[in-house]
């Protein structure tokens, strides 16, 4: 994730210092929340690439504004193809509320049964359908996420990438802004900006 250092690159034009370091606290506490153990050392032991994943589409909710049509009880995060998150989705929104909205986990096998939800991961197992379960959202206020490499070129919204053994994450605002959806300046902030088809 490297949130601190991504915080200095100023991805997003007129935000407060204060807000961007504010978020980057944030951000990095509830990571370090998942990763510390018992004794104090950071491992894999405690937390593995996708319980940290979950942690990020969990907090993504709360720095997305849906349309008034899509903000239906309960919020639905879906998992579309080889669910990767074992228990970690489920344990990371059970109990928790936005804006008074639930948490919902599904999973799903092809991209029309997800149309019904606010937050989707597409796993790396349908990388050969990305841009096929993308063409089937289009128009729908769906934030897209995954981990298939250059999945924000190729028009999904936010893109996992694993360096230095540290989550980050891509953004296309672009496909964002098309499906009705607006990004909190302060989630940009952190995040790697991409425009589609370029490098």
């Amino acid at each position: 994730m490297d949130v601190l250092s991504r915080q200095r690159q100023g991805h997003a034009e007129g935000l407060p210092m204060g807000d961007a370091f504010r978020l980057c606290l944030v951000l990095t506490a509830l990571v370090l929340m998942l990763l510390v153990c018992s004794d104090g050392r950071l491992g894999a032991q405690t937390a593995n690439e996708y319980e940290v994943k979950a942690a990020f589409l969990y907090k993504f909710a709360s720095f997305v504004e849906w349309p008034p049509s899509s903000r239906a009880t309960p919020l639905c995060i879906g998992v579309l193809g080889q669910d990767p998150f074992g228990a970690a989705l489920d344990e990371v929104v059970k109990g928790k509320f936005i804006n008074n909205r639930e948490f919902s986990i599904k999973r799903f096998k092809s991209g029309k049964d997800a149309a019904a939800c606010h937050i989707i991961f597409i796993s790396a197992s349908e990388k050969n359908r990305v841009r096929a379960i993308l063409d089937s959202l289009a128009g729908r206020s769906i934030l897209t996420v995954s981990d298939v490499p250059g999945f924000c070129r190729g028009g999904g919204m936010i893109d996992f990438e694993l360096l230095d053994q540290k989550v980050r994450f891509e953004i296309n605002p672009e496909a964002a802004e098309r499906a009705g959806l607006k990004v909190s300046s302060k989630l940009l902030s952190v995040a790697k900006i991409v425009r589609e088809g370029r490098p």
